[in-house]
């Protein structure tokens, strides 16, 4: 199931095993490709008529011509819990979280915060697990929380503990950052 709706209404509820890409975000039909499997049976969760059927027009735009049809009133049961950036540093501090920065490469060689792990959104489906330590939450961050809600419901489908920081990202952290400069670059 794909949830269209917006990120904090996805944490708030959605079916479990739905990965949330908002139909209201920009890019919404590049990064629900970058999630998706042409080869999945494809059910939109949207709010309304109108937001499933925006959803299943962008998803066109993009190749997934068979979509399974849409819902927009279902048990939603499963939950997120998105994390405050004020919040992240502390958990941070007490070392009781696992944060991984789902920006791309070039974002994260401007600026990261030490200690996170680096897996681009677009990837975590591939990678599953692999690499992530399954003994404590998953916070996910990117710039500004759309990309950290879509890796968040995917690594929680993937059955982990995961949680997005929605409001806000990388570019508002208050505490230590590292940049990363590659030999050749300006």
């Amino acid at each position: 199931m794909l949830d269209v709706r917006p990120a904090a209404a996805h944490a708030r509820g959605h079916v479990h095993g739905a990965f949330n890409v908002p139909v209201s975000g920009s890019s919404f039909a590049t990064r629900a490709g970058f999630i998706l499997d042409p080869m999945e049976r494809i059910v939109i969760h949207g709010t309304d008529e109108d937001e499933a059927e925006r959803a299943a027009r962008g998803l066109r735009s993009v190749g997934f011509l068979e979509l399974a049809g849409y819902v927009t009133h279902v048990d939603t049961t499963e939950r997120l819990q998105p994390v405050e950036l004020d919040e992240l540093e502390r958990l941070l501090e007490e070392g009781i979280v696992q944060v991984v920065d789902v920006r791309e490469k070039s974002e994260r060689d401007e600026g990261y915060i030490p200690g996170t792990l680096h897996i681009p959104y677009r990837l975590l489906r591939e990678t599953g697990r692999d690499g992530l330590d399954t003994s404590k939450p998953v916070v996910t961050i990117c710039e500004s929380g759309t990309r950290a809600s879509i890796a968040a419901s995917v690594l929680a489908a993937a059955g982990l503990d995961a949680r997005p920081v929605l409001d806000g990202g990388v570019e508002n952290w208050q505490g230590q950052t590292v940049s990363f400069r590659r030999c050749g670059s300006n």
